[in-house]
This record gives C-alpha cells, structure tokens and sequence, in this order.
C-alpha cells in the first residue's frame, strides 16, 4: 500500500515518475509485495511450490516532498517511511503500524541527467 502526506507530495511523486522512468521502474519493484509465501533454504532459495496462506503483516509505505526539495517542477527528494501491522491468522490486521524503516529517494544528478538512489 502506498500513502502519501499530502496533494502536493502525491502530485510531485506522479511528475518525477513521469519525467524519470528510471525512478518509476525503481519505486515499482521496491514497492511490490510478494503474493504467495514461498518455502526458502537458508540461502534463500525458493525450494517448494507457493503456498497460498493469509499475510501474517500488511506494509505500507508512505511518501512525502518538502516543498523547499524541488528543482523547478519536479522533487530533488522524496522521503519515505515503512510501516507494518501484524495480522491474525485469518489476514486480519490488528494492533497499531509500526514504522520498520525510513529514508529517502535523492537525485544526485540534475533534471536533465538523474542518478536516483536510495539511503537509508
């Protein structure tokens, strides 16, 4: 799930996404949450077939622009905050979100030639 702060945050993320695929493509996969609960050796490969069970957390990450980040029309910087909630063994949520992580997306390069990474 993603959550933004406010309008401005929602339609600053939206124009750096539009004029940056590459930050779209990264927000994208890093973002995704896996459908199916997959069996793991300790290396961490996949050694059985999906399970289909309830999710034992829902996350959602919430994203945000400070309006002194922007370059022109789009955000030099784009802060985000993870969160979690435990669930039941039904999938119900319960309990409160628990901030699991925060960061931010930085340009580091300029509008014309982005190099978007992500710290931590």
């Amino acid at each position: 799930m993603i959550e933004f702060t406010d309008s401005f945050s929602q339609a600053s993320v939206a124009e750096a996404c539009t004029a940056f695929p590459e930050l779209l493509k990264r927000l994208s996969l890093e973002l995704t949450l896996p459908t199916f609960e997959r069996p793991l050796d300790n290396n961490g490969h996949i050694i059985g077939p999906a399970a289909i069970e309830p999710p034992k957390a829902l996350r959602k990450t919430v994203l945000y622009v400070c309006q002194r980040d922007m370059l022109g029309h789009l955000p030099k910087e784009i802060g985000f905050c993870r969160y979690q909630r435990q669930c039941d063994q039904y999938g119900t949520p319960e309990g409160e979100w628990q901030k699991i992580l925060n960061g931010i997306y930085y340009n580091h390069g300029n509008n014309d030639h982005p190099s978007w990474s992500c710290h931590t």
